[in-house]
């Protein structure tokens, strides 16, 4: 029997509100507007998956638009969705709580107030999941329309894939932002909905020295990321340490283009991270003649 996506998410909507409760407003009416889509193995048309994976404010979206306007459209850029995420301010709420908690966490306790360190703790892992559970529902509905694309035989550039949660979750679980009982919550969802999803092609990893990261985030001055670029935030530099052991394991063809000595915004830089793509995956020749 064939399923639609949208009868696979009916069909796991339960599970889905027993383990994400407050996602059902994005998963319901919001996000499910696109033609139900089907997924079969084997009948996707000639078309190429490319994903963009990297750290906060590596160039992904840059990226991901200079290859659709390299290729003549012949690949579309698919850019991550955050408009839910920013319009409740759920952002800059969790990167607010997790660096006070790593604050607090290299400070010395003096056992006043203990009650203060648990509640900044509990906060920390509120935001953690909260973040996480967003992010991933909302991907994964975006999992249907990249489907039909590809279905279709258009193919995508992808800013941020579905897989890269993997990273962001393992590091919110190392970090103690989320708990080790919802980081196991986390991936047994994980194994239960990402059979027979469209897989990359490609993965292009963006690899950024953190302080080209903290300099960027300070330049496009987007405020909930403000914390980010602190000098004594540790964040990005957590992300980059479990950045390239993932994309070495991640079973799927990869390309690493170093940021700091390729700017693909020139058209010099762009070429030689085109040359990469068609080295990697010599049938997207075509996609840039």
């Amino acid at each position: 029997m064939i399923a639609t996506h949208f009868e696979f998410c009916f069909k796991h909507r339960f599970y889905f509100a027993r383990i994400f409760p407050d996602l059902l407003p994005i998963y319901t009416p919001v996000r499910l507007e696109f033609t139900p889509t089907y997924f079969l193995p084997g009948v996707i048309m000639d078309s190429f998956l490319i994903s963009i994976a990297g750290n906060i404010a590596a160039g992904k979206s840059t990226l991901t638009k200079a290859l659709e306007k390299r290729s003549g459209g012949r690949i579309v850029s698919f850019l991550e969705q955050v408009d839910y995420v920013k319009k409740h301010g759920y952002l800059e709420k969790y990167y607010k709580a997790v660096s006070a908690y790593d604050r607090l966490k290299g400070a010395k306790l003096d056992g006043k107030n203990p009650d203060q360190f648990l509640k900044v703790k509990a906060e920390a892992e509120y935001w953690g999941y909260k973040i996480q559970e967003t992010y991933f529902l909302s991907r994964l509905l975006d999992l249907g329309v990249l489907n039909e694309l590809l279905r279709e035989g258009q193919s995508v550039a992808q800013d941020r894939s579905i897989y890269e949660d993997q990273i962001f979750t393992k590091n919110s679980n190392n970090y103690e932002y989320i708990t080790d009982e919802d980081y196991r919550k986390y991936q047994d969802l994980f194994e239960l909905v990402m059979t027979n999803k469209p897989t990359p092609d490609l993965i292009i990893y963006l690899e950024s020295d953190v302080e080209a990261l903290k300099h960027r985030i300070v330049g496009r001055s987007r405020g909930e990321e403000s914390e980010l670029a602190s000098p004594k935030n540790n964040y990005l530099s957590n992300l980059n340490d479990l950045y390239r052991p993932w994309i070495m394991k991640c079973g799927h063809p990869y390309l690493i283009i170093d940021t700091e000595a390729i700017d693909f915004r020139t058209k010099a830089g762009l070429e030689q991270v085109v040359a990469g793509i068609i080295r990697s995956v010599p049938g997207t020749r075509r996609l840039f003649e």
